[in-house]
């Protein structure tokens, strides 16, 4: 009688996992970083058209940091003796109270400042910049306008995505049921929170616009923008929340810790899970 033959049952397949092979690359060089799409849309309307204005060239944009964040840097930077150059990158002029309301500020180097010669991060035990966290996202299905986006163009350049890349499915639902399992290292997560905060602030200045607390200069010319920013007084997003009645200090500090905290992005992620 023929033997039988014997038949092997294969395990569960293996999902593909990214790790950051830690060799600093992203770290070294942080201007113009966005993509040709997003360089367009800048040139277009952030330079005097919409209520938040870019106050640096294109060329010259680096890592962009929320005003809390920036506060933290700017400390640790103060705490390690480490020379830190961070400048206000997108800023709203309120012509009511004549205030410069800074939206986001950017490292001014050409690599992070917390950087080491060894190409590891100074800081990496504290809770970095959603730009730092979120890498080697850009963007994230959340933000993505197209139904089978193309998944590259959720990345920026970074060789340990060689073993990812290959099995993202198609369809953004799909995507993001795939990439909460790919990234065991929390930047999904970082890179949906970073999202939910873009769009926050987005419906936030329409809020203070309507509830007439911010009255935006729009359509001036960029020069003249640009002398009026300079000469008004600085004030932080969040900070002018506060300032304007919009919301309590409570209110603006315990959003700031759900924030950090990711808890926006695991409410959304939890649904296609």
């Amino acid at each position: 009688m023929a033997a039988i033959p014997f038949i092997r049952e294969s395990g569960p397949k293996e999902h593909p996992t990214f790790h950051c092979s830690a060799c600093g690359k992203c770290c070294s060089h942080i201007r113009g970083m966005i993509s040709d799409n997003e360089q367009e849309f800048l040139k277009e309307y952030a330079y005097g058209k919409m209520p938040i204005v870019q106050l640096i060239p294109i060329e010259k944009m680096s890592f962009p940091l929320w005003d809390w964040e920036a506060r933290r840097m700017i400390t640790w930077a103060q705490e390690r003796g480490i020379e830190h150059r961070i400048m206000p990158s997108r800023a709203i002029l309120d012509l009511d109270s004549d205030a410069a309301i800074i939206v986001t500020y950017s490292i001014d180097s050409d690599a992070c400042t917390f950087l080491a010669s060894d190409g590891k991060c100074r800081i990496y035990g504290e809770k970095r910049a959603y730009i730092c966290r979120l890498f080697p996202f850009n963007k994230t299905p959340f933000l993505s306008t197209e139904e089978t986006p193309d998944p590259k163009e959720y990345f920026g350049s970074c060789s340990a995505m060689k073993t990812v890349l290959p099995h993202i499915p198609q369809g953004s639902k799909e995507q993001i049921s795939f990439f909460a399992k790919a990234f065991p290292d929390g930047s999904f997560h970082n890179a949906v929170q970073h999202d939910h905060i873009i769009e926050w602030v987005n419906k936030t200045v329409i809020s203070l616009m309507k509830e007439r607390r911010l009255r935006p200069a729009m359509n001036y010319p960029y020069a003249l923008l640009m002398r009026r920013i300079g000469d008004a007084k600085a004030i932080d997003f969040t900070e002018f929340l506060v300032e304007s009645g919009h919301s309590s200090r409570e209110e603006r500090d315990n959003l700031i810790k759900a924030f950090d905290a990711n808890s926006h992005a695991e409410e959304k992620i939890a649904q296609y899970l």
